[in-house]
């Protein structure tokens, strides 16, 4: 899929055998004077058309943990605002990634990090042939293309 806006990065090529990885965002709703609170990011793994394993960070800044969920039916929801092929991973090397997933720390009571950093702090650790995910990904431009996925769901464009 090529976007209709202009954008940063293009999706990741998927070799044919291979699971795409995907960079999900979800509204998480408005602060009380009407701002919305910052997306919420997790990767997705879609392990066939409809069905997948969803890794992110859950909690608040207090009591971040990691939650993992397998098998889960990936329809969009009222909250998905987009998402994105970041890469792929070779269906024999699953548990790896379950391992470095496991290896990335979380961070608490730092105001400044949240579920978008760790997403970033997981996929750029993964570049090799059977574990990939775009060379050209900073958390900049992870930031600034899922800003424009959030803004076409708003045109009603996605």
């Amino acid at each position: 899929m090529e976007y209709s806006f202009p954008t940063v990065l293009q999706p990741v090529k998927v070799p044919q055998g291979y699971y795409p990885i995907q960079v999900v965002q979800f509204s998480r709703g408005e602060y009380p004077h009407g701002h919305p609170y910052p997306m919420h990011w997790a990767i997705v793994v879609r392990t066939s058309a409809d069905r997948g394993n969803r890794h992110e960070i859950v909690g608040d800044k207090h009591t971040y943990m990691t939650q993992a969920r397998f098998d889960i039916p990936l329809g969009q929801t009222m909250e998905w605002r987009g998402s994105h092929t970041i890469g792929y991973v070779s269906p024999n090397r699953l548990n790896d990634l379950l391992n470095h997933i496991a290896l990335v720390p979380v961070i608490r009571e730092r105001w400044t990090w949240n579920c978008q950093n760790w997403v970033y702090d997981v996929l750029k650790g993964l570049n090799d042939t059977e574990m990939y995910t775009d060379v050209d990904m900073t958390l900049g431009h992870l930031q600034t293309h899922m800003l424009r996925l959030w803004e076409a769901w708003e045109e009603g464009d996605i």
